[in-house]
């Protein structure tokens, strides 16, 4: 057997965490989590009790059971509890010990030849997916998924699915990533998650998207505290380019170097150029955007005037790839009185 690589391991468990009743995070650090045995099943009196930890000791990840006293390593747990995705698991490990190893002392990535490459720093992510418990990356599941699927429906493409999550049950997934007591009425339900990072790439907030085009509740957001700025695409956006920013983190993966707010409250975010949903018929969107040119901000006004609300993502149902519609975009920025005189001739309230 082959020494295991932690993270590799801690990896493992969150994308096996579905599968574990009960389970959560019990440290800051996010080095330890419990649930309920799956080997003896913990206590038989009561539902709640969860006396199976996952803990770190000297960079590995063991388990101990304090009811039934079983323990051991990660790898003894995967290859007897997950016996159906253990050779996988096996796979992953492998690759990471034959992959390039990064020299800590310089940022660069050891070849195991002598030669280091040098390697871009980026954020490192590794609090952030430990918090994702019960997800699955999108890029791990196949089109027949049901949540691959419906991003397809949406003509959405695989590099855009690929920043987004899958929980096979959301109310596990908000415990986790805030402990305050949830409704019991919030819906134990497969979303889509789509992870909101801050500036270092730590995890703030989720937004779980429901599959069910007919749901009452389309969106659900969860924040880590009360003072989260809602705004999507902080770790993503280039600052040095051109900024954009529209209301839906979905349409915003349409958009070139693009945040999203949530809402229609654009002015909160500090990009280049505000896009709204095309609604020229909506008195709260007209007000907004007027508020906007006052305040010298360059927008977008859209060419036509439809009588129902169009967003990005209509917009690309309707035909338009993505390069057109960045050059609708560019040509349709406007700012002081020119957008003032667009602005008039679009809206319809």
């Amino acid at each position: 057997m082959l020494n295991p690589d932690y993270h590799t391991d801690i990896d493992w468990l969150h994308r096996i965490s579905h599968r574990l009743d009960l389970f959560r995070s019990v440290s800051t650090s996010g080095k330890t989590f419990v649930c309920r045995c799956p080997y003896c099943g913990d206590s038989k009196k009561s539902r709640k009790k969860t006396r199976f930890y996952f803990y770190t000791k000297k960079r590995s990840l063991n388990f101990d059971c304090k009811n039934c006293g079983v323990h051991g390593s990660f790898w003894t747990f995967m290859r007897e509890q997950c016996s159906d995705v253990f050779d996988q698991y096996k796979k992953d490990q492998m690759l990471k010990r034959l992959s390039p190893r990064q020299n800590r002392s310089n940022g660069t990535l050891d070849l195991g030849n002598g030669k280091p490459l040098t390697k871009k720093e980026e954020p490192i992510r590794s609090d952030v997916v430990k918090s994702l418990v019960g997800c699955i990356s999108l890029s791990e599941l196949p089109d027949s998924h049901p949540a691959v699927k419906y991003m397809i429906g949406r003509c959405f493409e695989r590099e855009q699915i690929n920043r987004l999550y899958y929980s096979e049950d959301f109310k596990v997934t908000a415990q986790a990533i805030n402990p305050e007591p949830l409704s019991e009425h919030f819906p134990s339900e497969p979303r889509i998650v789509i992870p909101f990072y801050d500036n270092d790439g730590n995890i703030e907030m989720i937004q779980g998207r429901s599959l069910d085009s007919d749901s009452k509740l389309r969106y659900i957001s969860i924040k880590t505290h009360e003072d989260v700025e809602k705004i999507y695409g902080k770790d993503y956006v280039d600052t040095n380019k051109t900024t954009y920013c529209v209301e839906g983190p979905l349409d915003s993966l349409f958009v070139d170097n693009c945040y999203a707010t949530c809402d229609s409250a654009l002015q909160r975010s500090n990009a280049d150029v505000l896009i709204w949903d095309n609604e020229p018929m909506n008195e709260e969107i007209v007000t907004l955007m007027s508020k906007a040119i006052e305040n010298k901000r360059s927008i977008v006004i859209w060419p036509t005037s439809p009588l129902k609300k169009i967003d990005i993502n209509d917009m690309i149902k309707m035909g338009i790839n993505k390069r057109e519609l960045m050059e609708i975009i560019k040509s349709r920025t406007f700012s002081g009185l020119r957008a003032k005189l667009e602005f008039a001739k679009w809206k319809r309230v």
